[in-house]
């Protein structure tokens, strides 16, 4: 069976309903992955699903093809995807499949397959299972699998529970954006003891509300209103399965995930001095600086949840981050991004430190900052077009820190760190758009940065600056 291979990428599957995606492909992918894990002499997998609508239809043929394999499946239901790694523990088994597509628009939908507790396909297994369709080498079982339901609702509440403690009662507004989020999140944290408002929770595949993107300025900035409204102590939003999140102060000002990265550094390296921080390319300098200041040491890489993962368990690293909102917790977790478990986290250490998120914010380094922007381009030429683009980057900026592919092997864009801020351009892993971000100490210097980004990125006729995948754009004006 042929599949659109771009819908194979370095760690997720995923690609636009019935165009990319349809149950027939879906049941192919369904085979092969079992095919993978049978290879490994795994027989069993949880499965989970988000809020998409399309998600009933994909889990009934990704089932069909798994059990065809002789995959015993555990069906939690829909789920946030770090509630199909806790079930992982919760039933032992190396096997877990997440049917969702995050913080892409209403129409795509895709797969975060497990191959070990926590831990998801890369590029080579990714690979494996598309090779597997192609080539239609399933794994020939003699007895199909059996499908039961659970319900770990309650086992993950208190799990969840049990690792933080909050020594004050904060009012929180959460939007989820009609995503999964709204089943649980408001409960977990009235359960921790919070006044919640809750903005968007009822759950809506279509989501009315717009795409459940936390690092969409446009999103983020309804949600600071509410807060500066119901004069509330913070605010966190959501993308739609719940491992992302994005927060504003009490101030209704966003805190970008890179300063969220910075802020879990420092309270984890007040507990544990000299740790490893994991962070990735498109991350501020000031994590860097909050490293270095409290005694840890940063190391960066490859953005995706997979490559961070996998280079925490490399490094035996205390915490892990990235600029989307993805936090991997290794000091009281499991190492896996869990959106709930990271804004708990964050106001536990506010209430220890009887602080406001203003007061922790504003006592780090300072800089001019831009969101992570998103421009469509194609996924057959976005990876040219960085190519192209990074040679014309590295030429300009003679003198700058280049982090790029001959730093960290596969690498996606380049990077260039001066002694005022950083810039980055890369291509997504998630999808046909590319990314960017930079920053500078004063205002001078980053319009001029955001200058130099807008005109190198026009000068390429292969962007598509009214994508549905667009986010941002307004920055670099």
């Amino acid at each position: 069976m042929k599949i659109n291979p771009f819908v194979f990428r370095n760690y997720d599957i995923r690609g636009i309903v019935d165009e990319d995606l349809d149950s027939k492909k879906v049941e192919a992918i369904g085979k092969a992955y079992g095919t993978l894990l049978r290879r490994r002499k795994i027989r069993q997998a949880v499965m989970g699903r988000d809020c998409r609508l399309s998600g009933e239809e994909f889990q009934a043929a990704f089932t069909k093809g798994l059990t065809a394999m002789g995959i015993d499946i555990i069906d939690l239901g829909i789920i946030m995807t770090q509630m199909m790694y806790y079930g992982q523990y919760r039933f032992q088994t190396n096997g877990g499949v997440m049917i969702t597509a995050s913080h892409n628009p209403y129409n795509f939908n895709g797969f975060k397959l497990g191959v070990g507790f926590s831990l998801t396909t890369g590029p080579e297994e990714v690979q494996e299972i598309r090779k597997t369709i192609e080539k239609e080498s399933y794994f020939k079982s003699e007895e199909t699998g059996k499908v039961v339901k659970k319900d770990i609702t309650e086992d993950y509440y208190n799990d969840v529970l049990k690792r933080v403690k909050l020594k004050k009662k904060f009012k929180v507004v959460v939007d989820s954006r009609h995503g999964t989020t709204g089943m649980y999140v408001p409960e977990i944290l009235k359960r921790a003891g919070c006044e919640v408002i809750g903005r968007n929770l009822k759950v809506d595949g279509s989501f009315p509300a717009g795409t459940p993107d936390p690092t969409d300025e446009k999103f983020m900035l309804q949600l600071g209103k509410v807060v500066l409204e119901e004069k509330a102590d913070f605010g966190i939003a959501f993308d739609g399965d719940g491992d992302r999140i994005g927060v504003v102060d009490e101030k209704g000002r966003i805190l970008w995930n890179d300063v969220l990265v910075a802020i879990f550094a420092k309270e984890i390296l007040e507990r544990f001095p000299g740790s490893k921080i994991i962070h990735n390319t498109l991350c501020s300098q000031v994590v860097t600086k909050v490293v270095k200041q409290f005694g840890g040491i940063p190391i960066i890489w490859l953005t995706g949840h997979a490559f961070i993962k996998s280079k925490i368990a490399e490094e035996g690293a205390a915490f892990g981050g990235e600029l989307s909102g993805h936090f991997f917790f290794n000091d009281n977790a499991y190492g896996h991004d869990d959106g709930s478990y990271a804004a708990l986290r964050v106001l536990e250490y506010l209430s220890d430190k009887n602080l406001t998120l203003s007061q922790l914010y504003e006592s780090f380094p300072k800089y001019i900052s831009s969101p992570e922007v998103k421009i469509g381009c194609p996924d057959n030429k976005k990876a040219i077009v960085i190519k192209d683009l990074s040679k014309r980057f590295k030429a300009d900026f003679p003198n700058a820190k280049i982090t790029d592919d001959t730093v960290i092997p596969g690498d996606d864009g380049t990077r260039a760190d001066f002694k005022d801020g950083m810039m980055i351009f890369r291509y997504s892993q998630n999808g046909p758009y590319i990314t960017i971000k930079f920053e500078a100490k004063d205002q001078k210097t980053y319009d001029e940065r955001k200058k130099y980004v807008r005109e190198m990125l026009k000068s390429y006729p292969e962007m598509i600056w009214t994508d549905q995948l667009c986010v941002n754009l307004n920055s670099l004006n």
